[in-house]
Parts: structure tokens; C-alpha cells; sequence
């Protein structure tokens, strides 16, 4: 045998290789050892992952150049108005929370919690069949902890499930192995949104037949679980299919967020919310 190995040194590094894959493997399934190198490891690899990511900003940028309003002042008049629009809504909803306030102070209700927003950057995207996962460029210094959950400017994006100190993972909602609890805006209907794999579709599992869910409802987080607030737009049911001699109905929606466009997300951080 160890004549055979020296005439075929190949196997034997393969062999070796194989043994060391597999302690690694081992050691980091069972103990937190492994903890450390990769943190450090994530610090060195940050400017590559800067590097790699410049032809997609500056794609991005030029795309932006040629798409953007050739008058300048008519695109400054319009983005005038839109703030002074915005900053009267900003208004209107700062009277109104405090009348929420002093409501629920009146009832004797606890105060709901307010979310803060972190602006995080896109690094790097890994979509495929089996896994749907951005990184972003900010990690344990910027505050993010695991379990947040992330938006963009339209709707639910994901959840952190990781997090290291210059970058964090997450996990989008089409991800197969990624649930949130939702409910039907226009009834209340609760539901569970579940990941296929694919960035176009959700699936809306265990509704049965009396259920009252139509194409084109709208599915809001539900806040329950605690991950994710209540209220923010997830999913519009895009199909119901009643499948004869089954007890649920298939039910299929289409993600709000713009999963495959977004460069950049919001992670939302409740006030006091060290964990």
C-alpha cells in the first residue's frame, strides 16, 4: 500500500485532503473554534470583496447616467416638490403617532415599538437553486445583530442570519429554507410565506378550501415570532389553485421587494435593541 502511494503521490494528497475536509467540517458543526479564524479571515477578505464589487457600482452608475433626466432643472423641480411633499406627510405622521401615544398611554396599552433604519450596502449576491443570500457591508461595528429583518423602499427583503464584524449575511424571503409569519391586509387572513427557491415566487402553504385569499391580495408581515414588525408589505398572491381531492389549496405570491434589483437595504433595529 505504501509503495502504491509513493508511485501515486496524487492519492494521496487526495486522501489527505479528504481527511483534513472532513476534520474541518467536524470541528466546525460541533464547536465554536472556528469562530475567530473566520471572523478574522471575513476582516482580510474585505478589500477583495471591495475590489470585486467596482465593475457592478460603476455598471450601475453608468446605467444610472444614461437612464437619468436629461433636464436637469426639471428632474431638481421634481425632486423639490416630491421633498416638500414628503416632509408634510413626515409632518402629518409625527401627529398622528403622537396621538396613537397619548391614546394608548389613556388605555393603559404598552407603547409599540418604533424601528430605527440602518442603510446597508450590497457587497455580494449568492442566488441559486439551493441558497438566496446577499452580504452587505456592514457588520457587528455598525450595530446589526442577527434576526433583524431587512427591507428595501418597497418590502420585506430578508432577515440577518449572520453577522461578522465589517460584513453580515442575509437570507432572502425566496430563500427554500426561509418562512415569516404574514396575514391578508384585506381580512386579516393569517398565512405563512415560504421560500421556493425561485426570485420571482413564495409559496402560501396549509390554507384549506373555506379559506378567503383571491389573486391579487396583498400579505403583510403579521409580527408574529418577533423577527419581523407587523404591517410591512411581503407578497401579492399572484395564483389559488384548488387541487380536486386535496385538503389545502395552492397558493402562490410574488414578492414586493425588488430581490433582484436592490443595491442597497434597511435593517431595522428596535429602539433599545442591544441583543
Amino acid at each position: 500500500m505504501a509503495n502504491r502511494f509513493r508511485r501515486d503521490p496524487d492519492g494521496l494528497r487526495l486522501v489527505l485532503a479528504t481527511i483534513i475536509s472532513v476534520s474541518v467540517i467536524v470541528i466546525e458543526v460541533t464547536s465554536p473554534w472556528l469562530d475567530t479564524p473566520r471572523n478574522l479571515l471575513s476582516v482580510v477578505l474585505r478589500p477583495v470583496q471591495q475590489l470585486a464589487a467596482v465593475p457592478q457600482s460603476v455598471a450601475n452608475s453608468f446605467n444610472s447616467a444614461l437612464e437619468s433626466e436629461p433636464d436637469v432643472k426639471v428632474a431638481y423641480e421634481n425632486l423639490r416638490e416630491e421633498y416638500f411633499q414628503l416632509k408634510a406627510e413626515t409632518l402629518l405622521l409625527e401627529s398622528l403617532q403622537k396621538e396613537n401615544d397619548d391614546l394608548r398611554t389613556l388605555l393603559g396599552a404598552s407603547p409599540r415599538l418604533r424601528e430605527t433604519l440602518i442603510l446597508a450596502s450590497i457587497v455580494s449576491a449568492n442566488i441559486d437553486r439551493d441558497q438566496h443570500t446577499f452580504v452587505v457591508g456592514q457588520g457587528q461595528r455598525d450595530n446589526i445583530h442577527h434576526g433583524q429583518a431587512v427591507i428595501d423602499d418597497l418590502g420585506v427583503i430578508g432577515q440577518v442570519t449572520e453577522v461578522m464584524p465589517l460584513t453580515s449575511n442575509i437570507t432572502l424571503i425566496t430563500d427554500p429554507g426561509h418562512a415569516l409569519p404574514a396575514q391578508i391586509e384585506r381580512n386579516g387572513l393569517r398565512a405563512v410565506v415560504q421560500g421556493t427557491g425561485l426570485l420571482d415566487e413564495l409559496r402560501v402553504p396549509f390554507l384549506n378550501l373555506n379559506s378567503d385569499i383571491q389573486e391579487g391580495d396583498l400579505l403583510i408581515s403579521s409580527g408574529l415570532g418577533g423577527r419581523f414588525p407587523a404591517g410591512y408589505p411581503v407578497a401579492r398572491v399572484s395564483n389559488v389553485r384548488i387541487i380536486e381531492d386535496e385538503a389545502f389549496i395552492e397558493v402562490t405570491a410574488e414578492p414586493i421587494a425588488k430581490l433582484s434589483k436592490s443595491t442597497s437595504v434597511l435593517i431595522l433595529a428596535r429602539e433599545g435593541d442591544s441583543s
